[in-house]
């Protein structure tokens, strides 16, 4: 990317796509905790919201703990938040909540004191990290614990999923360790097999939780659904080839596929995976079917559901070989792809796949009218799928990954129950969201995820915590989406992402007088406009961005692209952003506010290049001209970078500016309300560099750190100026 797009020239995006049959309105967003990594999410039929994850039992410590939470149907209230765990490490993996608003939760752990109640000594204690054992436990409707169990007896396993029926009957399935040691229970009359090392199992409990109801070994998985009649539905992953089948399936054998632990180097060679789904009676005794749904390569199950009909979805992802019924999309020539997401339908009897198309990935819901949602993410840190996914296409490039700034992202998608097609999509952004499950309730579906910085779209009113700093900040995800919501006219400003206008990587917590970009739909004029250069300018071609109630300076507007800056507001937890144009006024986003957000300017390649050293600074040479490694600044010169997010403010004191790595910083200067310009000296000797060898042109590493003075008698912050600390400059002789 040019360095005139860095500094706020015109850009050229994708146009979403036109309207279809079902119009997703992201209702609700937020990073909601910090230190909490949610892995489950349900809603009951009052539609309050339940998470289960692990937390940090200590922020010094990397000990993990069960947390659970319940929110209000409209996620703007705690109900309860209760943690569970002992002294080593506890996972919760699954959640179930009843008619009655019962919460059901299982998972593993490897403490042992993990607490539980009378009569759920199901299993033996761990005896430490390397010994597992699977729990579960229940809550009722005001978080109190009801009963608490250990499984499996002394065979180290791990509870992956769970259910309860109509009896309140609680039904958990999980896998048992590949390690040699004792098997895992089974009961008379229940399906087993005789080792079950490796090997999944499923079990149901009575309404107590004091009595094995039965005990099957050999079946089982990570996903697990009811029909109306009680049977039971399963979906998992197995490296193993003899997971049982049954006559007249789908897939009556495993193919032998095999995966690379190794990315340059394939070695070693590994058993590769595939996935499975079996049909069990309610008394856990007979397969009414099994069948393999899997490829050429691995294939990761990411959820079940099962529609009334007894049509049965998986879906998950897989890197090759998949079995689709449509041409998934090409991936570029010299693209990296980790996975590609699948949806498949598969009839009532196990026998015919009806569909299987590229989408999801990491839940899937039907609802009582046969409706299909899928919720999913794109991306994997280093290596981005570049493929054009049908539920992605309306998406501007921008916010897509891009292996550099933007990681991982998340999505969701209302499916056509008979064909696959995507019906509407709402893409939900951030630069390294990981999705984990859904939940739907009525026409919402809502998604729950874990994410290493708080640069997810926040929506006005949702929870979150009270503070933010610039920096890593892994916590917990959680968003909604109304797929009911009416059309809106179809020039109404749509936000595809907010970004800032630096990095070109999606905005957190923001400062005042911080550039940002905003990518999408209907934004403006067809043909771009600029500002002008007295940077006061806050209407272009009636456009207008509002902040808080206060009119933000446009630096540029076009159709598809907002360059704009965060005027003086008061400070305060977040600041609503909308979008006016034509008349009409897009959705509202709010932002996270923070005393400084400083960010360097960078030039941003428009494909990601796997073999690059990193971040480039956008630098001067001395003599005015665009540093380079055709042009490299000559040591002992002074070359000079730009900061965005960093100006003073009557509320803290002024920042005081670090060279690292030898550099030093001889002066810095407004060049403009908004941006910094640091003036580096170029070190004579290059201290702790690599890359640079003496009298070579080279690329220097720089790092440069913001510490800020005092305000309310509190340190604001320290922090690098970038990802990790480390920028480049292309050009140093």
């Amino acid at each position: 990317m040019s360095r005139c797009a860095l500094l706020l020239c015109a850009f050229s995006g994708l146009a979403l796509a036109g309207a279809t049959s079902a119009f997703p309105v992201l209702t609700y967003s937020t990073y909601l905790r910090d230190r909490f990594t949610p892995t489950a999410i349900a809603a009951d039929s009052s539609g309050n919201i339940y998470l289960a994850g692990n937390a940090s039992a200590d922020p010094a410590t990397s000990q993990r703990i069960v947390l659970v939470v319940k929110l209000n149907p409209q996620a703007t209230q705690y109900l309860y938040a209760r943690f569970l765990g002992g002294s080593v490490n506890d996972y919760a993996n699954a959640i179930a909540v009843d008619s009655a608003g019962n919460a059901y939760i299982a998972g593993s752990t490897a403490s042992p004191d993990f607490p539980i109640t009378s009569g759920g000594q199901l299993g033996t204690a761990a005896t430490g990290q390397s010994d597992q054992r699977s729990f579960v436990f229940k809550l009722d409707p005001n978080g109190n614990l009801v009963f608490s169990d250990l499984l499996g007896g002394s065979a180290a396993s791990a509870a992956q999923a769970v259910a309860v029926d109509a009896a309140g009957e609680v039904l958990v399935s999980g896998t048992v360790s590949a390690a040699s040691g004792p098997a895992f229970p089974s009961t008379a009359g229940a399906y087993s097999v005789a080792t079950t090392a490796n090997r999944p199992y499923l079990l149901k409990l009575d309404p107590t939780g004091t009595k094995t109801v039965f005990s099957a070994t050999g079946i089982g998985g990570s996903a697990m659904a009811l029909d109306s009649s009680g049977n039971i539905y399963v979906a998992g992953s197995t490296d193993l080839t003899d997971y049982p089948t049954t006559p007249g399936v789908y897939q009556t054998t495993f193919p032998v596929v095999s995966a690379c632990t190794g990315f340059v180097f394939c070695m070693p060679v590994v058993p590769g995976i595939n996935q499975y789904v079996t049909k069990v009676d309610p008394t856990g005794s007979k397969l009414i079917y099994s069948t393999a749904v899997a490829g050429t390569g691995n294939v990761l199950n990411g959820g079940l559901a099962v529609d009334g009909p007894g049509n049965v979805y998986l879906t998950g992802y897989t890197p090759s070989g998949y079995p689709f019924t449509v041409t998934p999309p090409a991936i570029p020539s010299g693209a990296f792809t980790s996975a590609l997401p699948f949806l498949s339908k598969l009839d009532p009897a196990g026998q015919n796949l009806l569909f299987s198309v590229p989408v999801g990935g990491a839940g899937v819901r039907v609802d009582g009218n046969g409706a299909v949602y899928v919720g999913g993410g794109i991306g994997v840190p280093g290596y981005p799928v570049k493929a054009s996914l049908p539920a992605l296409a309306s998406v501007p490039a921008p916010c897509l990954p891009n292996g550099l700034t933007i990681y991982t992202s998340a999505y969701v998608a209302q499916v056509d129950a008979s064909s696959g097609n995507v019906l509407g999509s709402q893409f939900i952004g951030g630069s390294e969201l990981t999705p984990s499950a859904v939940a739907l309730s009525g026409s919402t579906l809502w998604l729950a995820g874990s994410t290493n910085l708080p640069d997810v779209p926040f929506t006005a009113g949702a929870l979150t915590i009270s503070y933010f700093e610039p920096g890593i900040f892994p916590g917990a995800y959680l968003g909604a989406v109304d797929f009911s919501q009416p059309q809106p006219p179809a020039e109404t400003p749509q936000i595809g992402c907010i970004l800032d206008a630096a990095t070109l990587a999606p905005v957190g917590p923001v400062a005042r007088y911080q550039l940002l970009t905003i990518f999408g739909t209907g934004l403006g004029p067809a043909q771009g406009v600029s500002g002008g250069t007295d940077y006061s300018t806050t209407t272009l071609a009636g456009v207008g961005v509002n902040v808080s109630g206060i009119s933000a300076p446009l630096l540029y507007a076009s159709a598809t692209q907002i360059n704009f800056a965060i005027p003086q507001v008061q400070l305060q937890f977040g600041a609503v952003i909308e979008i006016s144009a034509t008349s009409l006024t897009s959705p509202a986003r709010q932002l996270p506010f923070t005393d400084a957000n400083p960010s360097l300017f960078l030039n941003i390649p428009e494909t990601f290049q796997p073999n690059s050293m990193g971040f480039i600074a956008v630098a001067l040479n001395q003599d005015g001209s665009l540093n380079s490694a055709a042009n490299p600044a000559p040591r002992g010169s002074v070359l000079s970078v730009f900061v965005n997010g960093l100006i003073p403010s009557p509320q803290i004191s002024p920042y005081s500016l670090y060279g690292g790595n030898g550099w030093s910083i001889v002066g810095t200067v407004q060049t403009n309300p908004f941006v910094l310009r640091v003036d580096l000296q170029v070190p004579v000797s290059l201290v702790n560099d690599f890359s640079c060898t003496a009298g070579a042109p080279c690329t220097a590493a720089i790092t440069l750190q913001a510490v800020s003075g005092i305000s309310a008698g509190q340190t604001v912050s320290s922090d690098a100026l970038a990802f990790g600390g480390y920028v480049y400059v292309t050009g140093v002789q």
